[in-house]
C-alpha cells in the first residue's frame, strides 16, 4: 500500500513539473463537489470543496490634476477565487458506500461486483467504526494540474508556474500523508493552501487600473485647438495612477503586489512626442520648454475630419512578495485612452496678439 502511495505521489509531482497532466487525480468514485466561502479564507463545506476565496485591497497613487507631484491616494477592494492544486474532496458517506456494495466493495469476499476497486475502498480509515453512521463522510486527497501542455490543447505557461504546481503538491502531501480521511458530521477537511505566486497572479488579474486622462495646452479658440509647430503640453489628470499596490490574503498566505509606471506614452498622426513622467500642468508665466511631456504637430487636423486622435498609454510593470519569503514578477498591464484634439494652423486663428497659451 505504501509503495503504491509513493508511486502515485512521485508520478503526480513529475506531472506537475512537466505540465503534462490534466484533470483531477484521485481514485475513481471520488466526487469533487466544490464550494466557495467568503471572507478571505480557505475552507470546505460538508459535501466537499476547497476553493480559496481571497480578499484583495488595492491602493492607487494618482497623478492628480498636475501630473507629477500632485497625486492623491485612492483605494478599492476586490475578491478573487482560486482553485488550489491540492485539496481533500468528498468521496463517500457510509450510506453511499453501502449503496455501492458495502463490505463487498471492500474486497472482503474478493468480489466487488464491478462497483468499486478494492484499491479504493481498502484505504478507508475506520470503516468498521463508521460504516453504519448516519452522518459524516470519507474524503480523498485530490490534486490536479491547472495547466495542460500545448500539445494537449493547453496554453504555454512559465517554468515558474509549473514549479509552483510541483511545490504545492509536495507540501500538501507532506502535511497530509493520508490519502483517505474520515470527516465527522459538521466538520470540514483540512483547508487547502495556495502558493504566494499563484495568489499574486490571481490578485493581479482582478486589479482594475483606470485608463489615463490628460489635459493639454494651448487651447485656442472656441474649439480649444492646439497649434501646428508649437509644443503641446500634456499632463495626467484625474485618477490616472502613477503606482498601484495590492495586498491579498487567503488562509495563511498573503502577498503584496506593487506596480509602477515611468509615465505617459503619447502618439498621434502627424505628431512627434517627447514625454518623460506624467507631465506638469501649465500655468501662466511658465517658460517655454519647461514641460517634460509634449507633442508637436506638423499638420493641422483638417484632413482627419477636424480632430487628431491623441493616444495615451501607461505601462505598469509589477512584482510581488509573499509571506513565505517568495517573490517574482507579474505580467505588465498597459492602459490606453484617446483624446480627439483639434490641431489648427496659427494663421487661421485670432490670438489677439497674446501668447497662444493664454487664449
Amino acid at each position: 500500500m505504501e509503495k503504491t502511495r509513493a508511486l502515485r505521489r512521485n508520478l503526480l509531482v513529475m506531472f506537475a513539473a512537466l505540465g503534462i497532466a490534466a484533470g483531477v487525480l484521485h481514485p475513481v468514485g471520488a466526487e469533487a463537489k466544490e464550494t466557495t466561502t467568503a471572507g478571505g479564507g480557505a475552507s470546505a463545506s460538508g459535501d466537499g470543496g476547497g476553493e480559496i476565496t481571497a480578499s484583495v485591497s488595492v491602493e492607487y497613487v494618482t497623478a492628480g490634476s498636475g501630473g507629477d507631484g500632485g497625486g492623491v491616494t485612492s483605494s478599492s477592494s476586490e475578491t478573487v477565487t482560486v482553485d488550489p492544486v491540492c485539496k481533500y474532496v468528498h468521496f463517500m458517506s457510509p450510506a453511499e458506500l453501502a449503496a455501492k456494495g458495502g463490505a463487498k466493495a471492500r474486497g472482503v469476499t474478493g468480489d466487488t461486483g464491478g462497483l468499486l476497486s478494492p484499491y479504493i475502498v481498502q484505504g478507508l480509515p475506520d470503516y468498521e467504526k463508521h460504516k453504519n453512521d448516519s452522518g459524516g463522510s470519507w474524503y480523498v486527497r485530490s490534486c490536479r494540474m491547472l495547466y495542460l501542455a500545448p500539445a494537449l490543447g493547453g496554453s504555454s505557461v512559465s517554468q515558474e508556474e509549473r514549479a509552483e504546481d510541483a511545490q504545492e503538491i509536495r507540501e500538501f502531501y507532506a502535511s497530509n500523508p493520508d490519502e483517505f480521511i474520515w470527516v465527522e458530521p459538521g466538520a470540514s477537511p483540512p483547508a487547502p493552501r495556495i502558493s504566494a505566486g499563484r495568489l499574486a497572479r490571481a490578485a493581479w488579474k482582478v486589479v482594475k487600473i483606470p485608463a489615463p486622462t490628460v489635459e493639454t495646452n494651448p487651447k485656442v479658440g472656441s474649439r480649444g485647438a492646439t497649434l501646428v509647430g508649437m509644443d503641446t503640453w500634456v499632463w495626467a489628470t484625474g485618477e490616472t495612477p502613477t503606482s498601484v499596490k495590492a495586498t491579498a490574503t487567503a488562509g495563511s498566505t498573503s502577498v503584496t503586489v506593487t506596480a509602477g509606471s515611468s509615465g505617459l506614452q503619447l502618439s498621434a498622426p502627424d505628431g512627434k512626442a517627447s514625454c518623460t513622467g506624467f507631465g506638469i500642468a501649465w500655468h501662466s508665466g511658465m517658460p517655454e520648454g519647461s514641460s517634460p511631456c509634449t507633442i508637436s504637430f506638423n499638420r493641422s487636423s483638417a484632413h482627419l475630419g477636424g480632430t487628431t486622435p491623441l493616444t495615451i498609454k501607461v505601462a505598469y510593470s509589477a512584482s510581488y512578495s509573499g509571506s513565505d519569503g517568495s517573490s517574482g514578477t507579474l505580467p505588465a498591464i498597459t492602459t490606453t485612452s484617446t483624446v480627439n484634439l483639434p490641431v489648427a494652423e496659427v494663421q487661421t486663428l485670432t490670438t489677439n496678439g497674446k501668447n497662444p497659451r493664454q487664449n
